[in-house]
C-alpha cells in the first residue's frame, strides 16, 4: 500500500477521525444517530487497534472484516446499487471499500480499479495535485486560496463504449498535521507560491518530504456525467451551421437516445404547406422529396390537431398499428416505404408559431415512446434556441437582398462590416471555423439630440375622445329612434351604456377607456345593426353610420386622423432636414449617425478614431460636431414652425441635447441590428438619454424641456464652459434669443449632479449658408 505520488505527506490508514465522528454522534437527540453510534463505538471498543494499527496493508488485512462492517455504516447497504463511491487509503489507488454500483462497472470495464484510479491525484503540473496543499494553506494555516480543479474519469467498457465521471473527494475523515520537520508557512512564502504556483520547485522548497501525515482514509463519490457532456456536445453543434456539424447532431441524437441507427429529419410549416426545412442538411422523413403537402392532407385528423392546432408532440410508437387504424395517410405511407417503425414529431414555436417540425424514425417497433421521449425535456431549450437562430438566419438572407436594394449599413461604418465579411470568407474557403465576430468600436464620443412633439400622449388621447364621443353619439342617435317605435328595454340599457361611456370619457378617461369602448361596438352595437340591417327596410341611417367607419379600425377616425397626419408629417419635414443637413456633417469629419422617428425625431451620432480608417480624429472634430448639432436644432425648429401653417393640427415641439464628454464603446447587435452602448457602465449613459426628456428642474414642478426653447444636458463643467461659448457664438449669428439660463434637474435614477443649459430659440431667424465651425466661432470670440 504505496503512496502514488512524491511529496510532503506520509500517508497512514486509520480510523481515528470515524470514532471520533460517532463519540459526537452519541451525544445526539437524534434517536437513530445515537443507535448507529453505539453499534459503532462497540465495534471500536472489541477492537481498539483499529484507532491506532492500521497503516500498512498487511495491519488492515487483519481487520478486513471489522473495517467492512464500519464501512457499512457509511456505504448503507440499501443504496450500494445506485451510489457508486469507494473509500480510498490516502494518496493512493487502493480502496478497501466500494459500493456494489461501482463494483460491477469495473467489472465491466477493460481496466482495474487501481488502473482507473491511478491518475486521480495528478494535476497539471507534472503530476502535482494541489488539493492536498490547499487543504494545508486553508484548513490548517486558515488562508483562503482556491486551488481545487474539477477531476474527472473516463471509464471505458468492454462493450466498447466509454462514460464519463465527475469525482468528489470527501475528506471529512482526514487530517493533515505537521511533522517535525514541516516549515512554518508565512503570509510572505504564501506570496512566494502564488507568483509562481505552477513551479513544482517552489512548492518542494516549502514543502519537504515526509514533512506532513495526511491521516485517515477518504471517500470518492462518482457521478455518471455521460448524458450531460452529450448534451454539452449537442448544444455545441447546434451553434455551428455546416454539413459535419448536421452529421454531429444526428451522432448527439442517437448517443443521448442510446439508438444508433435513429433517423432525424426536418421540415417547415409556410401558411398551410408543408416545405423543406431552412437547413437542407436536414432530410425529410414523412414527406416523400420534393412534395409539398397540404396540413390536412398529412396526416389523420387526430395528428392534425395534435401538431399543427395545439402544437404537442405526436408519439408513434408503432407505425404499422397508426397505418392500419388510421386507414393509411401520407405520413404512415411515407415511413413505412422507408422500413421506419416507430416516430416521432416535435412542433418548435418560435414567437408563437408553429415554424417547423422535428421528425425522430426507428427501424425497430416502440423504439421511440414516451417513456424515452423523457429526454426531450432537457434538450428542448437548447433546440428551441438554435431554431430561432436558424429561422433567423433563413430570414436575414432574404433581408440581405432586401438590404442591398432598399437599405444599407451607414457609410461611416460599412469599412469595418466589410472588413469582418473579408474575414468570414477567407476562413470559411479554407475550412476554418467561422463566426461572424461582433463589430465593437472603442473610445467613442455620443452626441444624442431630439426635437420632440410637447404633450403628444395629451393630443392623441384628445383626439380618441373626440373621435369616440361622435361615435357614441351617433350610435346613441339611432338607437333611440329605435327604442321610440319599439320601446325594447334592450336599447335602453345599451343607451344607459353609452351615456356612462360618454361620462367616462368627459370625466375619467384612462387606458382602458379605449379597449371598453372598442368591445362593447364590437360585441354589442355593430352584431344588433347587423341584425337590423338584414330584418328591417328603413336602415339608411345605419348604412350611414357604417360608411363613415374607418374600414380598418371600425371606428370614427377624423380627429385621430388629423393627429396622425400631423405627426407624419412633422416627422417627414424634421427628419428629411437633418438628414440633408447629416450629408455635410459627414463631409467634416466622418462618424456614426442614425435616425428614430417616434412622436418628433431623434437621432445619435458617435465620433472617434475607430469609426474612421482614412483620417486621423482631433479633439476640435468633435466640438465641430457639437455645434453643427446645435445650429441643426436650431434651424430645424425655425423651419418646423414655418411650415406648421399648413399642418391639420399645430402642435408645439421642445427640443433637447445631450452633451457627453465620457468616451465609451458602442457594439452591432446581430439580433437587433444596430448599435448600442457597450458594457456594464457605459449603460449609465443610456439610462440618462432615456430619462432627461422628462426630467423636472430642481426644487419644482416644471419640466425641463419647454416650447421654443432649446435644452442642452451635461454633467462636468468642462461642457458647462464650451457650451456656454457655443451659445453666445449663436447669439452673434441671432440663432438665439438674450436668455442664457443654467438649471440643476431633480436627480435622476442612476445619475445625479445633472445640469442644462436653457436658451430661447429665434424662429426667425436667417438661416446660415454653411455650416459653422470652430474657426468661426473663435473668429468672433
Amino acid at each position: 500500500m504505496k503512496k502514488l505520488l512524491p511529496g510532503p505527506f506520509v500517508p497512514k490508514l486509520s480510523f481515528r477521525l470515524l470514532k471520533e465522528k460517532f463519540e459526537v454522534l452519541l451525544e445526539s437527540n437524534n434517536p437513530v444517530e445515537q443507535f448507529q453510534a453505539k453499534q459503532v463505538l462497540e465495534l471500536f471498543k472489541k477492537n481498539p487497534n483499529l484507532v491506532n494499527k492500521t497503516s500498512t496493508l498487511s495491519e488492515y488485512k487483519d481487520n478486513e472484516e471489522v473495517v467492512q462492517q464500519l464501512m457499512s455504516y457509511l456505504f448503507p447497504a440499501a443504496l450500494a446499487n445506485n451510489e457508486i463511491k469507494a473509500a480510498v487509503y490516502p494518496l493512493s489507488n487502493f480502496t478497501f471499500f466500494t459500493s456494489n454500483r461501482l463494483t460491477e462497472i469495473i467489472e465491466n470495464s477493460v481496466s482495474s480499479v487501481e488502473d482507473i484510479f491511478k491518475g486521480l491525484f495528478k494535476d497539471k503540473i507534472e503530476g502535482f495535485d494541489l488539493i492536498p496543499y490547499g487543504i494545508i494553506l486553508n484548513s490548517y494555516y486558515q488562508f483562503n486560496i482556491d486551488l481545487e480543479r474539477p477531476k474527472t474519469l473516463k471509464i471505458k467498457f468492454e462493450n466498447g463504449k466509454t462514460k464519463n465521471y465527475r469525482i468528489t473527494f470527501n475528506a471529512d475523515f482526514l487530517e493533515i498535521y505537521p511533522n517535525e520537520n514541516a516549515i512554518e508557512i508565512t503570509q510572505e512564502i504564501i506570496d512566494e507560491i502564488l507568483a509562481d504556483a505552477n513551479n513544482k520547485e517552489v512548492w518542494k522548497k516549502y514543502f519537504p518530504e515526509d514533512s506532513w501525515t495526511m491521516e485517515g482514509f477518504g471517500i470518492i463519490n462518482m457521478i455518471d456525467t455521460t448524458l450531460d457532456e452529450t448534451i454539452d456536445e449537442f448544444k455545441t453543434h447546434l451553434i455551428q451551421t455546416n454539413n459535419e456539424s448536421y452529421k454531429a447532431l444526428v451522432g448527439d441524437f442517437r448517443n443521448i437516445f442510446g439508438i444508433p441507427d435513429l433517423q432525424v429529419g426536418s421540415y417547415m410549416l409556410d401558411k398551410s404547406q408543408i416545405r423543406p426545412p431552412y437547413d437542407l442538411n436536414f432530410k425529410m422523413l414523412t414527406i416523400e422529396k420534393g412534395d409539398t403537402v397540404n396540413c390536412k392532407d398529412y396526416a389523420c385528423s387526430y395528428v392534425y390537431n395534435q401538431l399543427f392546432v395545439d402544437h404537442k408532440l405526436v408519439i408513434l410508437s408503432n407505425v404499422e398499428r397508426y397505418h392500419k387504424s388510421s386507414g393509411g395517410n401520407s405520413l404512415s405511407n411515407t415511413l413505412l416505404k422507408q422500413g421506419l417503425k416507430s416516430a416521432v414529431l416535435i412542433p418548435i414555436v418560435v414567437e408563437q408559431k408553429l415554424a417547423f417540425i422535428i421528425e425522430l424514425a426507428t427501424y425497430k417497433t416502440n423504439q421511440l415512446n414516451a417513456v424515452n421521449m423523457v429526454k426531450l425535456e432537457t434538450l428542448m431549450p437548447f433546440i428551441l434556441s438554435y431554431s430561432a437562430r436558424s429561422i433567423t438566419e433563413y430570414k436575414n438572407e432574404i433581408s440581405a437582398v432586401i438590404q442591398q436594394e432598399c437599405t444599407s449599413i451607414h457609410s461611416s461604418v460599412e469599412w469595418r462590416f466589410e472588413e469582418e465579411a473579408t474575414l468570414y470568407i477567407q476562413k470559411r474557403n479554407f475550412g476554418e471555423p467561422t463566426n461572424f465576430q461582433e463589430i465593437v468600436f472603442d473610445d467613442v464620443v455620443p452626441l444624442y439630440g431630439q426635437i420632440d412633439i410637447v404633450g403628444s400622449s395629451d393630443a392623441r388621447n384628445e383626439a380618441i375622445q373626440k373621435d369616440f364621443k361622435e361615435q357614441l353619439k351617433q350610435a346613441k342617435h339611432l338607437l333611440k329612434i329605435r327604442f321610440k317605435s319599439k320601446n325594447l328595454p334592450f336599447y335602453e340599457q345599451l343607451i344607459f351604456q353609452i351615456d356612462k361611456f360618454l361620462f367616462e370619457l368627459e370625466e375619467n378617461f384612462h387606458a382602458n377607456t379605449e379597449q371598453e369602448i372598442s368591445l362593447f361596438f364590437s360585441t354589442q352595437i355593430f352584431p344588433l345593426f347587423e341584425h337590423l340591417l338584414a330584418s328591417e327596410k328603413d336602415v339608411s341611417d345605419i348604412k350611414s353610420f357604417n360608411e363613415s367607419l374607418d374600414k380598418d379600425l371600425k371606428s370614427y377616425y377624423n380627429a385621430r386622423k388629423n393627429y396622425d397626419n400631423t405627426v407624419n408629417l412633422i416627422n417627414k419635414e424634421l427628419s428629411g432636414f437633418i438628414d440633408k443637413q447629416q450629408v455635410k456633417a459627414q463631409k467634416m469629419f466622418p462618424h456614426y449617425f442614425e435616425i428614430f422617428k417616434t412622436d418628433g425625431v431623434e437621432h445619435n451620432m458617435y465620433i472617434g478614431q475607430s469609426i474612421t480608417r482614412d483620417k486621423t480624429f482631433h479633439q476640435t472634430d468633435l466640438f465641430n460636431l457639437r455645434l453643427w448639432q446645435l445650429q441643426v436644432a436650431c434651424e430645424m425648429e425655425a423651419m418646423y414652425y414655418k411650415a406648421q401653417e399648413g399642418f391639420p393640427l399645430k402642435l408645439e415641439v421642445a427640443s433637447l441635447i445631450l452633451a457627453y464628454d465620457v468616451p465609451l464603446n458602442i457594439r452591432y447587435r446581430m439580433d437587433e441590428k444596430q448599435f448600442d452602448v457597450d458594457g456594464a457602465y457605459n449603460v449609465r449613459y443610456e439610462m440618462i438619454k432615456k430619462r432627461i426628456d422628462k426630467a423636472l428642474i430642481k426644487n419644482s414642478n416644471e419640466r425641463l424641456t419647454l416650447p421654443h426653447k432649446l435644452s442642452v444636458v451635461y454633467s462636468s463643467n468642462a461642457i458647462e464652459k464650451e457650451y456656454l461659448n457655443y451659445f453666445e457664438f449663436l447669439q452673434s449669428k441671432n440663432y438665439i434669443g438674450e436668455k442664457i439660463e443654467i438649471v440643476e434637474l431633480e436627480e435622476l435614477q442612476g445619475a445625479s449632479g445633472i445640469k442644462a443649459i436653457r436658451v430661447d430659440l429665434n424662429h426667425h431667424l436667417e438661416k446660415a449658408e454653411s455650416l459653422f465651425t470652430v474657426e468661426d466661432l473663435e473668429a468672433i470670440l
